[in-house]
């Protein structure tokens, strides 16, 4: 009897004390019982695939709640499979990945084995919608505290929510691993023969700077620039940098290499931005030519344009419309049909009105045999 009870005390020890737990819900939690509470009709509690498998969430599975419309502002799930264990100064900063439809508080409790005594709700809002970002619970005031229950509200509003929502959370990290650059977009676009490269962070940790690396035509990346970081911030952070050193018509990508004061780095996204744009305005020769009946006709414009393509018989007269109307920049092809044509020379001719105030004329001969 004596040994049993030691057994007993040794085991309960052991589990006051055991380390906390990282749930990722593919080797731990994924098979945890969790209790709904105030969900609305409809709710529901799963372990589901990733919505958005990627950037600093790659996990193939993640938990999922859905609440009605009608559910209270506390709607949510506990568990008591959560191995119980004694916060201290290495496991009270606590970082959760949440991926929500709507901005609202989430509300991460810890409690005491059993649900009662010892409780501490921590709420965190979300900045994003339906993208992964990584939320911080500080629970250093409660070190000292034995943790045995688990509870999540992942949309908590007061005093009432008047919307239905979906929630998903992951890697629930009782060490504090914090992402060292949250990027939470990276864009670019052509302007002209540049490339203007935009991209936000809303933390950093040890944050040196980005290198901005180049592909063309899905070659290798190489880098091309260097912007500084700002080191270690909580506050969201713009960045940019414009590549001007770009050609005309070729198909180029874009990536960030982030790199730590420390060496250590990551990459971001691509950017594919499609072929780039053309430096002057130009009017090509026909192909095929001579034609029958169909041929195509292609230009450039190095910018937007009004424009206007039309075909004339050696008279002057218009004899075809091909377009008319407004015109992104870019290479653009126009497929001519002259069955209704006779045989013949005939000009084609472009015309142009940019949004910059540029106007351009021109004309080629092309001819029709049947």
């Amino acid at each position: 009897m004596k040994r049993l009870l030691l057994f007993s005390l040794l085991f309960i020890t052991v589990s006051v004390f055991a380390q906390a737990p990282y749930i990722d819900y593919e080797t731990v939690g994924n098979d945890w019982v969790f209790t709904i509470f105030s969900q609305g009709t409809g709710g529901m509690y799963d372990v589901v695939p990733n919505p958005s498998k990627g950037g600093i969430n790659t996990s193939d599975s993640v938990a999922m709640l859905t609440i009605g419309i009608d559910g209270d502002p506390w709607g949510g799930v506990w568990s008591e499979d959560i191995t119980q264990f004694t916060l201290d100064a290495t496991n009270s900063t606590i970082t959760v990945m949440v991926y929500k439809d709507t901005i609202s508080d989430f509300n991460l409790k810890l409690e005491a084995p059993g649900g009662g005594g010892w409780a501490h709700d921590n709420n965190v809002p979300n900045t994003l919608i339906n993208q992964w970002e990584q939320l911080v619970f500080d629970y250093t005031a409660d070190i000292g505290q034995t943790v045995g229950r688990l509870t999540v509200i992942p949309d908590f509003q007061l005093p009432t929510r008047y919307h239905a929502s979906v929630n998903y959370w992951d890697n629930i990290d009782f060490s504090g691993t914090i992402v060292p650059v949250e990027l939470t977009s990276f864009t670019g676009k052509y302007v002209g023969n540049t490339v203007q490269l935009k991209w936000e962070t809303a933390t950093e940790l040890n944050n040196l700077g980005f290198d901005v690396q180049r592909s063309i035509a899905g070659t290798d990346f190489v880098t091309v620039g260097f912007v500084q970081g700002k080191g270690t911030t909580t506050e969201k952070n713009d960045y940019s940098f414009v590549d001007k050193s770009i050609s005309p018509n070729k198909i180029y990508s874009y990536r960030l290499k982030q790199i730590d004061f420390d060496g250590s780095y990551s990459f971001a996204g691509v950017v594919n931005l499609g072929t780039s744009l053309p430096l002057q305005f130009k009017l090509d020769q026909n192909y095929p030519n001579p034609f029958n009946p169909s041929t195509k006709i292609s230009f450039d414009l190095p910018v937007n344009s009004n424009i206007s393509l039309d075909i004339y018989n050696l008279v002057g007269e218009k004899v075809m419309s091909v377009f008319k109307g407004e015109l992104e920049a870019g290479s653009h092809t126009y497929n001519v049909n002259g069955s209704e044509l006779s045989s013949g020379i005939y000009v084609y001719r472009l015309t142009v009105a940019a949004e910059d105030g540029t106007n351009f004329v021109t004309s080629k001969k092309m001819t029709l045999l049947k």
